[in-house]
């Protein structure tokens, strides 16, 4: 091929190329928590002072959560160790901006999770939040539209996940059971946050 032949492809390649769809990126942040380090508050406490480990419990235990911060949408994404079949179960992000703390709130009673959104105590109306549930793999998925955040540069994301189930030994009792997904077998009132995730 000639260098002149070679020059008039290129010239007509380049511009085809600059037309083709290209992948949405996203930044992506694995965060990994220990198995078995649930916590109860049983006898009605709720104080987290009285919590003491429930490592047996498996239905809120998160092992991994995974954050993608695309340029449109924020994927978040919880596994847990066996996701609790039959629930009562709530799972809570609190998403860090530099504009600001947003709170999503995804409620599991038995059918299709409902999700909820609010910023310091408001709800806040987000049309394209979604979450969904894969009991094969034990996962919660939830996303949601940056713009419903102002489209941050960043995010700081906390994960806890909260069930309610009657006691073995007690049936007609009820536990609480908790799990702050960045925390090794604490849960306290502000939830640990992920490192900073930015924009993809």
């Amino acid at each position: 091929m000639s260098p002149r032949l070679g020059a008039r492809l290129a010239a007509l390649l380049v511009p085809a190329t600059l037309l083709l769809p290209v992948a949405a990126h996203a930044e992506k942040v694995v965060s990994e928590d220990s198995v078995g380090d649930v916590v109860t508050l049983a006898d009605g406490s709720t104080d987290l002072q009285d919590a003491v480990p429930a490592p047996g419990y498996g239905g809120v235990d998160v092992v991994r959560t995974s954050v993608a911060h695309g340029a449109t949408r924020l994927r978040l994404t919880v596994s847990f160790r066996a996701l609790e079949r039959d629930p009562l179960q709530f799972t809570v992000f609190r998403i860090s901006t530099p504009r600001g703390t947003f709170d999503v709130l995804v409620e599991r009673l038995g059918g299709k999770p409902i999700s909820s959104m609010d910023r310091r105590g408001k709800t806040v109306e987000c049309g394209g939040l979604r979450s969904k549930v894969d009991r094969g793999a034990d996962t919660l998925t939830t996303s949601l539209p940056t713009s419903c955040l102002d489209a941050p540069r960043w995010v700081r994301v906390g994960v806890g996940a909260v069930g309610v189930a009657a006691q073995a030994e007690s049936p007609d009792l009820a536990a609480v059971y908790a799990d702050d997904a960045h925390r090794d077998g604490t849960v306290r009132d502000a939830l640990a946050k992920s490192p900073k995730v930015r924009r993809g």
